[in-house]
């Protein structure tokens, strides 16, 4: 017979078995920790221990843990950002919009409106093909209305969903909407937010540039966004935008002029960071993952959602691996990191 133990979760007591994990054991008090996949991949259930024993079974991150991993090992309590409830909606294709080469602005109608916050991503079932998950984010005119979803997808002749954007999948197309999920979204706080972003990356990050600009102006902004090469910088108009708003934006791309376009990965880019910084970061693996590492030496909080087969966190020695690629910079962090 497993011991009972107590745990208070966002200041509710509950009482469980020792043994159970964090997101098992709320439940059983009636109180849902956010999660999505239950597999330790999405990072929607991190959660913060505020006190207490907690097995984190590997997960864990500055004082945090997932709460599909981790396991109660005695009293403890725990504390976790609100979040809307994930819901499911229906809706349809209402506008595809080209951006660039086989990239799309898809608009989607909702039934009924859905809440979500900058930074966090659904679960898209369009009709006929498989669920994929993308992030919504704001038009790049700012036309914002209740029943509407915005999305970037970019179209790759592989995939069995996006290479259908604009042939099989147009205008009226039905699609069912899950969520919201992800725990990378915008918070309040103070200190500069600085921005990263590689390819269709730049949704999230520009819904949380927009909100962040619009509810917290007196944050310092820096925004960096990176694309393969410089006719991929679909969000010029955005980047303009918030450079008008006082942010300071930098564009790169590998065949960039080296002046309004640099040519240097976004991670080479970032300004030097202090435990006062809060880094978001959305795009490549290889992007995420050196941003990450190069926010976890500075000490500044780093906040991310990665969309990658297998496990969303990535080891040490993997993340070591990554900042060694970046050169003498990245040697140097890596260098820290690990003392």
């Amino acid at each position: 017979m497993s011991a009972r133990r107590t745990l208070i979760v966002n200041g509710k007591t509950v009482i469980a078995s020792e043994g159970d994990t964090l997101i098992d054991a709320a439940l059983g008090g009636r109180i849902v920790i956010p999660h999505d996949c239950l597999s330790g991949q999405c990072e929607s259930c991190r959660v913060q221990i505020v006190s207490g024993a907690v097995d984190g079974h590997g997960t864990e991150d500055r004082g945090s843990v997932l709460g599909c991993m981790a396991t109660l090992a005695g009293d403890a309590e725990i504390a976790f950002d609100p979040v809307p409830i994930p819901r499911k909606r229906k809706a349809v294709v209402d506008q595809l919009i080209e951006l660039g080469p086989d990239l799309f602005e898809l608009r989607l109608r909702l039934n009924e409106r859905l809440t979500w916050l900058p930074g966090q991503y659904v679960r898209l079932g369009f009709a006929g093909f498989p669920g994929r998950d993308f992030s919504p984010t704001q038009g790049h005119d700012l036309h914002a209305e209740e029943d509407m979803l915005v999305f970037h997808i970019r179209r790759y002749p592989e995939g069995r969903v996006s290479s259908e954007i604009g042939r099989r999948i147009g205008e009226g197309h039905a699609v069912t909407v899950r969520g919201p999920h992800g725990s990378a979204f915008l918070r309040r706080g103070e200190g500069r937010l600085v921005m990263a972003s590689t390819g269709t990356g730049w949704a999230p990050i520009w819904a949380m540039a927009v909100a962040a600009r619009l509810g917290q102006p007196h944050r310092p902004l820096t925004v960096i966004a990176g694309a393969r090469f410089a006719r991929d910088l679909y969000m010029g108009p955005a980047l303009d935008w918030l450079a008008m708003q006082g942010a300071e934006v930098i564009r790169t791309a590998s065949d960039g002029d080296g002046t309004e376009i640099r040519t240097e990965r976004p991670a080479e880019l970032l300004p030097v960071l202090g435990p006062a910084d809060t880094v978001h970061v959305a795009g490549n693996p290889s992007t995420v993952a050196a941003v990450h590492a190069i926010a976890d030496a500075a000490g500044a909080v780093c906040h991310a959602d990665p969309f990658w087969p297998g496990p969303t966190r990535l080891s040490f020695g993997a993340r070591l691996k990554a900042l060694l690629a970046l050169g003498r910079k990245g040697r140097a962090l890596a260098e820290t990191a690990a003392e």
